[in-house]
């Protein structure tokens, strides 16, 4: 079936009318494109190591006829390929001899032909270039050439959901997502109804594209269950971004999300809690800590946060920067589904890079919206 789609599409382009020259900027002839990240589908995302030659990309023509030439890093690069509108089919890419190949930069480049050839898609902003298809996406960032930078930092900070209107969108109230930008790196964290989720993705010119949309699996009452399943939709489709005034409206085929900032918590002194503490949750926005089925817990320690949110056991690497705790990369967690209790927004909580300030034998973690206060035990 894959070979067939992939037939169809070639044919498809291959019958457009191929323009004399192109104006594509990802074809111009002095464009280089240097391998930054790779991920395969299921896969973390793969940045080449310091000592490894990063493979490169040049696609020069037009239409159906493009060229295809670089390196895989470790050897040269040939093949074809055809381009119409965002659609983007490399066909035969080749990799020559791997003789010269050291067995990591071997690695390198089994997964950088792989992907080359599932490519179906590209997505270009400013000067970064993505390639997506069936085996996962590749990220590259242009040398060479002149183009125009997209600028993104308009974004940068943390959106959070106000309303979702329209009938393809969750009902009002049962959801609350927060979309982390920083430059083109995009992280989405929340409740989709009885479930909470995380993404991460890549703001690619007007559009927010998230990778694997992870989910908890608790079953939900009523129609709470069908308006999740419609907004989980919704966020792993390519988003449309429009700035109405002071909100931020992503929009995808099957509904919207309106946004408004969430102010930057006022930074506090750098404070380091002392590594060999477990924090227990007794209080949250000055209320008794709500009963889970476990205690809700923190450690710190070697750079590592650990615990558990009251269901699942959580652990990510963290730093503290300006009196704010900031996550490289987010919050690992089980997944075990706790039926009738309180699902806190912990992986939220987190996105949003609370302060932290450590009085006596008391922690307190706070945003612009929840303080959550913590004990040494």
């Amino acid at each position: 079936m894959s070979a067939l789609l992939t037939t169809l599409t070639l044919a498809a382009l291959a019958a457009a009318p191929t323009p004399a020259v192109s104006s594509n900027p990802v074809t111009a002839p002095s464009v280089t494109w240097t391998l930054d990240t790779l991920q395969p589908t299921g896969r973390a995302v793969i940045t080449p190591g310091a000592r490894l030659t990063r493979p490169t990309l040049r696609l020069t023509g037009s239409g159906a006829a493009l060229t295809v030439t670089g390196s895989t890093g470790c050897s040269p690069l040939t093949g074809q390929a055809a381009l119409k509108g965002q659609a983007l089919v490399l066909r035969g890419v080749q990799g020559g001899t791997s003789d010269r190949c050291t067995d990591a930069a071997l690695s390198l480049r089994e997964d950088y032909l792989r992907l080359l050839n599932t490519t179906t898609r590209y997505d270009l902003s400013g000067d970064t270039l993505i390639l997506s298809g069936g085996a996962g996406r590749l990220t590259f960032t242009r040398t060479g050439g002149a183009m125009t930078q997209t600028p993104t930092d308009s974004l940068d900070g943390t959106w959070q959901m106000r309303v979702t209107p329209g009938p393809a969108g969750p009902e009002r109230g049962q959801a609350a997502l927060r979309f982390t930008f920083n430059g083109l790196k995009v992280t989405v964290a929340g409740l989709t109804g009885c479930n909470t989720v995380t993404a991460s993705g890549a703001l690619v010119g007007p559009q927010v594209v998230l990778g694997p949309v992870m989910s908890t699996r608790r079953m939900c009452p009523g129609t709470a269950g069908v308006s999740e399943n419609r907004l989980l939709g919704l966020l792993r489709a390519p988003l449309t971004t429009e700035r109405q005034g002071a909100a931020l409206v992503l929009r995808g085929q099957s509904g919207q999300l309106t946004l408004t900032r969430v102010p930057a918590p006022a930074p506090t002194g750098s404070v380091t809690p002392d590594p060999a503490a477990t924090y227990t949750l007794t209080r949250l926005n000055g209320q008794p800590a709500p009963q889970t089925l476990r205690p809700v817990t923190l450690t710190f320690k070697d750079g590592r946060l650990g615990g558990s949110d009251g269901c699942n056991s959580v652990g990510g690497a963290y730093v503290i920067r300006a009196g704010r705790v900031e996550l490289g990369g987010g919050l690992t967690s089980t997944r075990m589904a706790c039926a009738d209790q309180p699902d806190l927004g912990f992986q939220s909580f987190f996105e949003q890079r609370p302060t932290l300030s450590v009085q006596g034998s008391t922690l307190i973690l706070k945003t612009a919206e929840d303080t959550w206060e913590f004990q040494a035990r």
